[in-house]
């Protein structure tokens, strides 16, 4: 047995760019609502006294060469020491022998990218066609991720970003000014950013709602990617009822983990994410729709992106 290939962040993200993330996202996401993927309930750990949450998924995508399990923690505090708030590492084996061919240590690289590709799938599959106005919601890491990812799909105009810390919310901003030539503009609360705009991505660790029915305009998208885990929810119940479409990476574990905990089990027009990719399930009905997609974060992601460098690894190695 060879040891495996212990890699860098560095070493990762030349590996594996966020545009790349995009197809073997979708892929997983389509595998996932066809049943094709074996895959346990995630692990979650809460320690409320550093703000910090760890999970651990992971998955093995039928057919696939390669298996994952992923370890991200996300310490809310590290922000106010200078630290990054996520980290994790994954660990990527071989589906034949059971031996790990990689240890990724990522610092939650791979956790960013392919919960941004979701994202960015989900809002180019639901949102309107001609929006060009975003909001998000959320100024950190993933926010950014998430924004990133949703330019290689669209074509969007202007954005605005809101933050409790206007600071850090005037940095996201200013970067985002050097990716795209849109407008971009911080908003002083989440009403004035989400007012008017088409395309809303929230991406928030909080357990208190703070989107509300009364500022979405008609027609408008939401991506939910903060609620992944019992407790947490971004949406107000107002906009849940509103919505004519919830879509889900898993339905299942998001009625567990996700928006669709606060939900009535019962509701029509819950569907799966992969199956609207796969166009085996229409997404948006008319113009005037308001639809969600609840993004909870799967073990087959993780796998995907996991099996995505060793491939590649094997490549540079042969």
């Amino acid at each position: 047995m060879t040891r495996p290939a212990v890699l860098t962040e560095e070493q990762v993200r030349e590996l594996l760019p966020l545009s790349e993330a995009l197809d073997v996202t979708r892929d997983a996401l389509i595998a996932q609502a066809q049943g094709e993927v074996t895959q346990p309930d995630p692990w979650h750990l809460d320690i409320p006294a550093s703000r910090g949450e760890v999970h651990v998924k992971g998955a093995w995508q039928h057919g696939a060469e390669y298996f994952a399990v992923k370890f991200a923690t996300g310490f809310y505090g590290n922000g106010d020491k200078g630290l990054p708030v996520a980290s994790g590492l994954s660990i990527i084996a071989d589906a034949t022998t059971g031996f790990p061919v990689a240890v990724a240590l990522d610092n939650g690289y791979l956790t960013e990218a392919r919960t941004a590709a979701a994202g960015a799938l989900a809002t180019h599959a639901l949102a309107r066609s001609d929006a060009r106005v975003a909001a998000v919601i959320g100024p950190g890491m993933q926010g950014r991720a998430q924004m990133q990812a949703l330019l290689e799909l669209r074509e969007v105009e202007e954005l605005r970003v809101y933050g409790p810390n206007h600071a850090k919310a005037s940095d996201f901003a200013e970067h985002m000014r050097t990716l795209h030539g849109w407008k971009v503009t911080v908003a002083s609360s989440a009403e004035q950013a989400v007012r008017g705009a088409g395309i809303i991505t929230t991406a928030t660790p909080t357990r208190q709602p703070h989107i509300y029915r009364e500022w979405l305009s008609h027609g408008a998208h939401i991506t939910a990617v903060g609620a992944d885990q019992p407790g947490k929810r971004e949406l107000a119940p107002s906009v849940l009822a509103a919505a004519d479409l919830l879509a889900a990476d898993d339905i299942n574990q998001a009625r567990r983990n996700g928006e669709l905990q606060y939900t009535d089990p019962e509701r029509p027009r819950v569907v799966a994410l992969g199956d609207v990719l796969a166009g085996r399930t229409p997404g948006r009905a008319s113009p005037a729709d308001i639809t969600i997609a609840d993004l909870t974060g799967l073990g087959v992601q993780d796998a995907a992106v996991g099996t995505a460098i060793a491939l590649k690894l094997k490549e540079h190695t042969s």
